[in-house]
């Protein structure tokens, strides 16, 4: 017989007293020795109507309902139980599942019925999580990560409970139960951005004293004897209730912490230069994220820049799915987000943690994943944050992040399977080099030894040697070092003649050099894509292309064609990334923020704007390798603030005021007597 049993996994704080209509009959039953006879009873009474608490000695409670009364009354459930039987194939037959649709299969060791009811429990809330537990893989692993499942494919898990580990008289009572759980549409609250291990406060006045004074106050608020977590979580919410609500004013100050004494050091330390910082309009920051600019220019404009190929890492953006569920939601709506972050590769559980070395990438998935974390942090900026960008701009291959990331191409997931297949991407300019061979005329047993460099010197030291080195070619040019690139040898030889050393890269691109432009027309017809039907007018895309001789520095038109073209000028030429900057910085951009995997670009913007003594000029990072990857987040969102950037910090405030409740309900059940 067909089972649809909705689940919703109900923590010691309890559901809203609002979630079910007063209509609703509701029954609770308390967890026996045997959880399969209590589940049976359960179900027995969910088929007469009635919805079920089922609760444990441990404080958790699930409860259960049919599939149809959560519908009909709007609630969304966080699992189904489609399958409940004495074997795990006639479970799966119950389901109506085929045993490959299960992509977790557990058994339970539990030795009694509370520890059996904690599993059932788990797995509801990690189905509801989307999130997939290291003992849930066959590589194992330390950490958790997010549950990748292919486009309109539900989740099903299936638990069995080995019987050989309960208690005797228990064991006696019940035989092998498996249950088989799909994915409902219900979705686990999101994990809060600040708590009590992550403390952000924002201070604002007109004068220096104003600050004084508001840091004095605060300081006064940490000592105080009754600050315990509760406490200091609605003290965090009423400071930055108190900033959404207020007008702006002329100084606005960030300080973070891990902890009450942490903060009182940032304060402490703030506090004794703040005459100075104010004086001299020094741009302040420490490595726990606290930021205060005296002089923020409310008249800069905000710039999103999108890095290029090879700067994605293993772990990746690894547990924004936790703090950001409806986004990821809407990903996987929208198309495959498995594949758009290549997570066989970002993931795989041999990465281990953030930063470790990463398995082998193709550059196809290399710019895919690149693309994916910066479409993932752009969505995110926008939409949770409320950022507007007044410019958008890319490095290299960048270029392609930026049409797909802000709202120009009307299906930027297409590009996944044709970036996967495409001779561009995996011979002409990579693998194989196809297009090098051609131009370089030479034959099929002819070998192509190819690399890159990074190099420390002025663009115009090499120019002048490459015409002695017809197969190296100078790629790109950023700040205070160059990419040269092309036959290892000839690479090799003239950074001996230039007196300088190279850093190999053991990546083989020959995008931006001469032999790319036998793809140009390819490149072209690749990217001529169909644009949404509202554009983000609004936006200056500014391509480097523009700079070319060729295009005599006129913008690229919003229609498909052109933007097409730009993307192949750029991927065929130099790319220069300084002229780039410079030309953002004369079209009025102040403020550079970095949407992409780790922070490279945002290290050569620093390093081109110090070159220029530009002082007014600062870049940002949304991600940094080896950092956490939340942290990393807040520290960009507090230099926006400090920096007067119009945004919305409800993402910051919700989360604490989520806190505030469950904080409010348990310690009302508390009082009451139940288990908290």
């Amino acid at each position: 017989m067909p089972l649809r049993i909705a689940l919703l996994a109900q923590p010691r704080a309890g559901l809203s007293a609002n979630l079910f209509p007063s209509s609703l009959a509701t029954e609770t039953i308390k967890l026996s020795d045997d959880l399969t006879a209590t589940l049976n009873t359960a179900i027995q009474v969910v088929n007469q109507g009635k919805a079920v608490t089922l609760t444990s000695q441990s404080g958790l409670s699930v409860v259960l309902m049919a599939g149809l009364t959560a519908a009909q009354n709007r609630i969304h459930p966080h699992a189904y139980l489609s399958g409940f039987a004495a074997s795990l194939p006639l479970a799966v037959e119950q389901s109506r599942r085929q045993s490959d649709d299960v992509s977790i299969e557990q058994t339970s060791t539990a030795s009694t019925a509370v520890e059996q009811f904690s599993a059932l429990y788990q797995l509801i809330d990690d189905i509801a999580a989307r999130n997939q537990q290291p003992e849930y893989t066959q590589e194992g692993g330390d950490d958790c990560q997010y549950w990748f499942t292919e486009p309109n494919k539900a989740r099903v898990a299936s638990l069995t409970f080995n019987t050989e580990n309960l208690a005797f008289d228990a064991k006696s009572q019940a035989g092998s139960t498996s249950l088989v759980l799909t994915q409902a549409t219900g979705l686990k609250e999101a994990k809060p951005l600040l708590d009590s291990s992550r403390l952000f406060f924002i201070i604002t006045g007109n004068t220096e004293a104003d600050l004084s004074t508001k840091l004095a106050e605060l300081s006064k608020c940490f000592v105080n004897p009754a600050l315990n977590s509760s406490v200091l979580i609605e003290l965090m919410h009423q400071n930055l209730v108190r900033f959404q609500a207020g007008s702006q004013a002329q100084f606005t100050i960030v300080l973070q912490g891990a902890s009450v004494d942490a903060m009182l050091l940032e304060i402490n330390a703030l506090t004794k230069v703040l005459s100075k910082v104010i004086t001299e309009k020094i741009d302040y920051k420490t490595p726990a994220g606290s930021y205060f600019s005296p002089a923020p220019d409310n008249q800069g404009k905000v710039a999103f820049v999108y890095p290029g190929v090879g700067t994605v890492y293993p772990g990746m953006l690894r547990d924004f799915y936790q703090y950001f569920p409806d986004l990821y939601a809407r990903l996987e709506r929208e198309g495959n987000l498995k594949e758009m972050l290549q997570a066989d590769k970002i993931y795989a559980a041999s990465n281990g943690k953030t930063g470790s070395q990463p398995q082998e990438m193709t550059l196809s998935e290399l710019a895919i994943a690149g693309v994916g974390s910066s479409y993932i942090l752009t969505q995110l900026l926008c939409e949770s944050f409320s950022i507007k960008p007044d410019f958008a701009l890319g490095y290299s291959k960048g270029e392609a992040s930026m049409w797909a990331s802000l709202g120009v191409w009307r299906n930027p997931h297409a590009l996944i399977e044709m970036t996967q297949t495409s001779p561009i991407f995996t011979t002409a300019i990579s693998g194989e080099l196809t297009a090098v061979r051609e131009v370089w005329q030479l034959g099929e047993s002819e070998a192509i030894t190819w690399n890159s460099f990074l190099v420390r010197s002025e663009p115009a030291a090499i120019e002048a040697l490459l015409p002695q080195y017809p197969r190296a070619y100078l790629a790109i040019i950023q700040g205070d070092t160059c990419i040269l690139a092309g036959c290892e040898q000839s690479c090799r030889d003239l950074l001996k003649q230039l007196g300088k050393r190279g850093i190999a890269s053991n990546r083989v691109t020959a995008m931006h050099t001469t032999p790319a432009w036998s793809q140009h027309a390819q490149v072209t017809d690749f990217y001529n894509q169909p644009l949404c039907d509202e554009l983000q007018h609004h936006i200056r895309f500014i391509s480097a292309a523009e700079l070319l001789p060729q295009n005599a520095n006129q913008p690229v038109n919003l229609d498909r064609q052109s933007i097409a073209i730009s993307i192949a000028d750029t991927f065929c030429s130099t790319l220069d990334f300084t002229a780039l900057i410079r030309a953002a910085r004369e079209h009025g951009a102040r403020l550079f923020i970095e949407l992409g995997a780790d922070r490279q670009t945002s290290t050569l913007i620093d390093k081109i704007n110090r070159a220029d003594k530009v002082t007014d000029s600062l870049a940002v990072a949304t991600n940094a390798k080896g950092g956490d990857d939340i942290q990393t987040l807040l520290k960009c969102i507090a230099q926006l603030i400090t920096q007067q950037v119009p945004l919305s910090i409800s993402p910051l405030v919700d989360g604490l005021a989520r806190q505030l409740v469950s904080s409010e309900t348990q310690s009302t059940l508390h009082t009451q007597g139940e288990p908290v």
